[in-house]
């Protein structure tokens, strides 16, 4: 009996810390984890699993080393958050893959994407659109979902600075560079220091202050 005992203690102890870490990083539903997390949980997982039937590990050792896994999967987070080539390795982008009615086929073909068009199909219907004819723009998130616009004209916004930091990548998606940002920037009395922010949709600039004021830029870009 004793021993059942301190395998429960065990258990919850793993358990308790789990949870008070997914709660202290607001991470408690499936769809706001990102990869790090994923897998981060499946070690802690493995950790829990491995100690509770091992009478040889003190329970001080077995505590330190679940409270060194939850701070590398947050410190791996923190870098997602701030650094952005660790992001796109780690958690990946946005794959455009329809844009004005027309495939992107170098971005559904290239190996590394691993594109399977009849999953993308699936989820066109799931979402009631029944033919790709529909279909004026796709893009497949980095948690894997489908974000599908119908309307002609219309695409998602870009965020092209954040945290004080421009996003090459999004800048290259609509043949802009660093130089014609800080430009613009300056044009409305801003610095970076100033910004949360800069969200590009339909030609145009929003600057998201970190005061929470959104300035429109009223001239297309």
């Amino acid at each position: 009996m004793e021993y059942y005992l301190w395998v429960l203690a065990k258990f919850l102890i793993g358990f308790l810390i789990v949870i008070l870490h997914l709660n202290f990083t607001g991470k408690t539903q499936l769809n706001q984890m990102t990869p790090v997390d994923f897998i981060g949980n499946f070690v802690l997982g493995g950790i829990i699993g491995g100690v509770i039937y091992n009478e040889d590990i003190p329970i001080h050792q077995y505590i330190f080393v679940l409270l060194i896994g939850v701070g590398l999967i947050s410190l791996l987070n923190w870098i997602c958050k701030h650094v952005s080539f660790f992001r796109m390795f780690a958690i990946g982008e946005p794959i455009p893959i329809m844009k004005d009615g027309r495939f992107l086929m170098d971005n559904i073909l290239r190996k590394k994407n691993k594109i399977d068009i009849l999953n993308v199909a699936s989820l066109l219907h799931a979402q009631g659109i029944t033919s790709f004819q529909e279909v004026n723009y796709a893009q497949i998130e980095p948690s894997g979902s489908l974000t599908v616009l119908t309307d002609k004209g219309k695409y998602p916004s870009l965020i092209l600075f954040k945290d004080g930091e421009a996003r090459k990548t999004e800048l290259e998606r609509i043949n802009k560079d660093e130089k014609w940002l800080e430009q613009k920037i300056q044009q409305h009395h801003l610095s970076e220091n100033d910004l949360f922010l800069i969200e590009f949709w339909e030609g145009r600039l929003n600057f998201i202050l970190r005061s929470g004021e959104v300035k429109k830029d009223t001239l297309k870009s």
